[in-house]
């Protein structure tokens, strides 16, 4: 399932406006073609970049809705500044224990510490997330990302699975548009 556009870029400005998460945008001149945006798809992954100033927003997203109700329960925006170097934003749905954060594994393997979430906007609940190295090195070799939280109500455990099929030339890609 993909992310629209609108909201893609909407996360991508929460990500590079969050002091937490704020980075330098590097300067460019253009997209390929000249293009002012554009949009890939790599596996279950979409490439999205537009200019903005003298610079390039790219990063690489992919949502999950629900299949019977068609609603957004999960959206990953990540930004990938170096191959060495991701970070990004989780959109989680409400209903969630906020002070118990989430758990991120890869296939089997936890992937670092727990994240906690950052607040909450109309459209769901924000995580931060970055990861070193080694972590990339796990979702790169991946088949999936499991996010799992608590339910605010009985506090059973909330996983979600997200595709990493497609996410290494993804994330390469996004890397080349956005230097």
């Amino acid at each position: 399932m993909r992310i629209n556009l609108t909201l893609a870029f909407a996360l991508l400005g929460v990500l590079l406006t969050s002091p937490v998460l704020a980075q330098e945008v590097p300067a460019a001149s253009t997209l390929p073609g000249g293009a002012t945006s554009l949009s890939e798809e790599h596996g279950e992954w979409t490439v999205s970049c537009r200019m903005e100033g003298n610079g390039k927003l790219c990063a690489l997203s992919q949502s999950l809705s629900n299949s019977q109700t068609g609603e957004r329960v999960l959206s990953v925006e990540l930004a990938t500044p170096a191959l060495d170097k991701i970070e990004g934003m989780l959109l989680l749905p409400f209903g969630m224990r906020l002070a118990d954060g989430v758990a991120l594994k890869v296939d089997a393997t936890p992937l670092g510490a727990g994240r906690p979430f950052l607040t909450c906007i109309a459209s769901g609940c924000l995580v931060p997330v970055a990861f070193n190295a080694s972590e990339i090195s796990a979702i790169r070799a991946g088949k999936e990302l499991t996010i799992t939280g608590a339910s605010a109500d009985a506090g059973q455990p909330l996983n979600l699975a997200v595709s990493l099929a497609g996410f290494t030339v993804a994330s390469n890609r996004s890397v080349e548009l956005s230097n």
